[in-house]
């Protein structure tokens, strides 16, 4: 059984049908990367596991359990998310990662020891440790997508399904980012990626799952040709594997007449 798993799922918004008998399973710990053109599924992926829509019929399964059944504490217990929102402006850093452990501790709670030295650790992994009594409305879009990490990271889930992950960062941060989501994976989490960015889906990810128009194309490493193809139909490029400071990659390029 995978760690989110997708059972024949219908739905879609009005009279479209976007997924239709969608089946995917999401294996434990390990990083995923969903890629696919724009309007393919995949940040619906993401609302159906969520909870945020339901499915028409087939069912959504978050560590075993259907999402329709939890209640939103209960979810949030067994997944963290990462997405684009708008946070109150006049919280502090620290204050936003602290929301993180609400799900354990309850909104108007005391924070025990243990929760506020996880929202410390929490700080330090994301690398923003030096901002935790900054203002949100002070940081860079960059800085405050690393306090959004921190404070999923607090949130301590076995599951982490991060939305574009590296929206408004820089070239270096986004190779921190990519560092960062590796340990949380040897921490024995699995993480879940909705990527539009190819190099880094493909240079991070155990599985690539490569949706198109609402379909699974395919799914595997991204070494393996099914995935490759897939990708390349689905994007209109084509894939090389170069050599790199770093190692080997599969690197998309531009197809020329």
């Amino acid at each position: 059984m995978g760690a989110l798993e997708f059972d024949d799922v219908v739905f879609g918004y009005g009279s479209g049908l976007l997924f239709d008998g969608f089946s995917a399973s999401f294996p434990k710990g390990s990083i995923s990367c969903i890629v696919g053109p724009n309007g393919c599924g995949k940040s619906t992926l993401a609302k159906l596991a969520m909870g945020l829509v339901k499915p028409t019929s087939g069912r959504v399964c978050v560590a075993g359990r259907d999402v329709s059944s939890l209640a939103a504490r209960d979810r949030a217990r067994l997944l963290g998310v990462l997405v684009q929102q708008q946070e109150a402006p006049m919280m502090t850093a620290r204050e936003l990662v602290a929301c993180g452990r609400f799900p354990c501790c309850g909104s108007f709670s005391r924070l025990s020891r243990d929760d506020e030295e996880r929202i410390d650790e929490a700080l330090f992994l994301a690398g923003v440790s030096d901002l935790r009594d900054r203002l949100l409305q002070s940081l860079s879009g960059g800085q405050r997508q690393r306090v959004r990490m921190a404070m999923v990271l607090a949130q301590d889930t076995p599951i982490v399904l991060l939305d574009e992950p590296t929206s408004f960062m820089d070239v270096a941060a986004c190779f921190d980012m990519v560092r960062l989501i590796r340990q949380v994976r040897q921490r024995g989490k699995t993480v879940i990626a909705v990527i539009h960015d190819l190099n880094l889906a493909l240079s991070v990810a155990d599985q690539v799952f490569v949706m198109e128009r609402g379909r699974l194309a395919a799914q595997g490493e991204s070494a393996d040709g099914c995935v490759r193809s897939a990708i390349e139909q689905s994007f209109g490029v084509r894939l090389e594997h170069v050599q790199t400071s770093c190692g080997t990659a599969w690197v998309p390029f531009e197809l020329r007449e």
